[in-house]
């Protein structure tokens, strides 16, 4: 039988999911934008720690350096150029936290409650969500956002559910922040990416053109090459995975997504400079998407959306 259990991290509460007969678990911060920090998966026998979560409170918090490790991104992933967007004739105006930009939305942080937990033989389960309510000027809208995690053997999904609860269209993109490790620098490691296409930008904002190349439709070995570019998938429907290869470990992180019409049909690529993780990040739509409208979803009031990803830990052979 699965289990739920609680423990403490630095002053607030952690929930975790555990498979007690394999060891596998996973462990989420609800007080902290219900934050991934933790995935342990079985494979062959023994546990690997999959999961780059911070380790810290003044991490988590954005108190230090913030790397958003396991964040969970909304109503935008990525960037807003210089924070200033246009919906519907109005011109809005975002705080800026990275350089002249906004990133990241603005849920990271924000406390989530618990509203559901279900455990069984085979699989441990819980929901947190977040009533965003705002008067701030550079979102006003107000929304309800859920994430469901469900642990089994190997596997772990994420779902996420988002409501217009306010009186007008919301504009809203969604995305993950996961950085994968596999407990070593990643120049020995492998990216496999589904097929898609490399968007231009210049500086990590779209240009509106894509790049002409296949370079990262195939396995690549990742020594020497520094990331932080958007893909946008080619398939319009179903599920499309991305593989984090480690051949001298004959092992492989499965990141999985769901594409289609209000999906995840965009995917981020970040190499962080100490080079020990990469993250690797569904999104609903391209940076900067409150300004180009790549990828931006538009709910009328009472409408809702439900997006998934997961996460599987495979053997190559």
């Amino acid at each position: 039988m699965f289990s739920i259990i609680r423990e403490a991290f630095f002053g607030v509460e952690k929930i975790k999911l555990l498979n007690p007969l394999s060891g596998e678990y996973v462990s989420i911060i609800p007080s902290c934008g219900a934050n991934l920090n933790e995935l342990v998966l079985l494979n062959n026998g023994s546990l690997h720690s999959i999961i780059a979560g911070d380790a810290s409170m003044e991490s988590l918090s954005g108190n230090e350096i913030n790397f958003y490790r396991g964040a969970k991104l909304s109503p935008f992933p990525n960037r807003i150029e210089a924070g200033k967007y246009t919906f519907q004739d109005q011109l809005y105006t975002l705080d800026t936290n990275h350089g002249d930009h906004a990133l990241h939305g603005l849920v990271w942080n924000l406390p989530f409650r618990i509203i559901h937990e279900e455990v069984a033989i085979d699989f441990a389960e819980v929901e947190l969500v977040c009533d965003y309510i705002s008067n701030y000027k550079g979102y006003s809208f107000t929304y309800s956002i859920s994430i469901l995690y469900r642990l089994e053997m190997s596997y772990l999904s994420c779902h996420t559910t988002i409501q217009n609860t306010g009186n007008k269209i919301l504009p809203i993109g969604d995305g993950w922040h996961p950085y994968f490790s596999m407990n070593k620098k990643i120049d020995s490691l492998s990216l496999k990416l589904p097929v898609c296409r490399q968007l231009e930008t210049n500086a990590c904002i779209p240009t509106g053109n894509y790049l002409e190349s296949d370079f990262f439709q195939r396995e690549i070995l990742l020594k020497n090459i520094i990331l932080d570019h958007c893909f946008e998938l080619s398939a319009t429907d179903g599920i499309v995975s991305t593989e984090l290869i480690d051949s001298g470990n004959k092992l492989k992180i499965v990141v999985w997504q769901e594409c289609g019409n209000n999906k995840y049909d965009f995917i981020q690529i970040y190499t962080p400079p100490d080079r020990m993780s990469i993250a690797i990040e569904p999104m609903s739509c391209a940076p900067n998407a409150f300004n180009n409208k790549k990828g931006l979803i538009e709910l009328e009031p009472e409408d809702h959306i439900h997006i998934y990803f997961g996460i599987q830990l495979k053997s190559l052979f």
